[in-house]
């Protein structure tokens, strides 16, 4: 797109301006708010800003920032031919400096007391947050660290539609602005058409139930989800969000969606037996034995496992429910099978070794016990 053209577009975008005065992906970035870096050094933007992409990577001195630090700094590495990293700490600079592994980043690091983190942090952005500009300081993506990699990728290969891009934040600005005002029935709209469009976007279905289930309208979360399963059959996640809606609102139809789950998953025993052990969590006046004990059982009568160590991994799963009810002499007869499954895999085979000597123990030892007599 033209730059005047996506000037324009930019401007009259409804709603594109986000909220706390934070810049627009597509508008421009002229300058960094302080020109101190961490060492004493004072840089600016463009001085720093040669390469065909810059990335500033904005965080704070807590764990969170650690955690991406070792990561950051090889993305970087890896990326050096193109695209310059800059960090921006938020923070004093003499303590940004002392700060674990901010030194050692193999990046400049500049210090900000807060006004970069206001202009690149949209509602909702947490840090870490990674900012990604072209040359002449187009914002063009912000989001984790772990998704500029794929980005970086497009944009190298011209498959990068920063229109789109500019779409989809005046898309969520929208939502969020109906839902701040409470017009849930606008949000829900909103939210409604663009999961028309992108019927894989599991967030998309996420926010309308959320939506469904605060009006209290149950019916039309429950068909919003039948729908999305016969889109997508071997989405899970779309089962889990049944499961927890009806579990949440005691409607009695669980049975009917284990009716369903079984069919469905005939043979995925590893989603089968997840739900069973998901079952075994809830609390006794809740819990439903034969609902647990039917699930494991269709997942091991398909005997679906994509290799011996699967099929050691369900054996130990459903021997543990059996031992829950009693069943010590099958939950051995599973770990038995565990222990064969797993005879080429010295790294797995101790834990059913172990689980099959415990559950033996134990069936030894069940029919010997007495309570003690009382009166003598």
């Amino acid at each position: 797109m033209p730059p005047l053209k996506l000037l324009l577009f930019i401007l009259l975008w409804p709603g594109v301006l986000a909220a706390g005065g934070s810049l627009p992906t597509g508008s421009c970035l002229s300058h960094l708010p302080s020109p101190l870096f961490i060492g004493g050094s004072t840089k600016t933007l463009k001085e720093l800003a040669d390469k065909k992409f810059t990335v500033i990577h904005l965080w704070e001195m807590n764990q969170a920032a650690l955690i991406e630090f070792s990561r950051v700094a090889n993305i970087a590495a890896g990326n050096r031919d193109d695209v310059r990293f800059i960090g921006a700490g938020i923070g004093d600079a003499a303590k940004l400096q002392r700060f674990p592994g901010a030194a050692r980043l193999g990046f400049p690091v500049n210090a900000d007391k807060g006004a970069l983190k206001e202009m690149l942090c949209r509602p909702g952005d947490t840090l870490p947050l990674t900012v990604l500009l072209d040359r002449s300081g187009t914002i063009l993506w912000r989001g984790k660290l772990n998704n500029l990699p794929a980005v970086l990728t497009k944009c190298r290969q011209g498959k990068f539609d920063l229109k789109e891009e500019i779409r989809l934040e005046a898309f969520k600005n929208s939502v969020k602005t109906a839902l701040a005002d409470n017009d849930n029935e606008k949000a829900l709209a909103l939210l409604a058409a663009e999961y028309q469009k992108h019927p894989e976007k599991f967030s998309l279905l996420k926010q309308q139930l959320d939506l469904l289930k605060k009006l209290n309208r149950i019916p039309e979360a429950l068909t919003l989800l039948h729908q999305a399963q016969a889109k997508f059959p071997a989405n899970y996640r779309i089962f889990e969000l049944e499961y927890i809606l009806l579990g949440e609102k005691n409607t009695g139809l669980l049975p009917d969606f284990f009716t369903r789950l079984k069919k469905n998953f005939a043979k995925n025993p590893e989603i089968l037996i997840a739900f069973a052990t998901a079952e075994c969590q809830l609390p006794p006046d809740k819990l439903e034995l034969k609902t647990v004990l039917d699930l494991a059982q269709a997942g091991w009568q398909s005997q679906a496992f994509t290799s011996p160590a699967a099929r050691a991994a369900y054996a130990l799963d459903y021997a543990r429910i059996l031992h829950s009810i009693g069943r010590n002499d099958l939950a051995v007869q599973l770990a038995q099978t565990a222990c064969d499954d797993l005879a080429d895999a010295p790294k797995q085979l101790p834990k059913a070794q172990a689980a099959l000597t415990y559950y033996k123990k134990m069936t030894a030892i069940a029919p010997t016990v007495t309570l003690p007599d009382l009166k003598k």
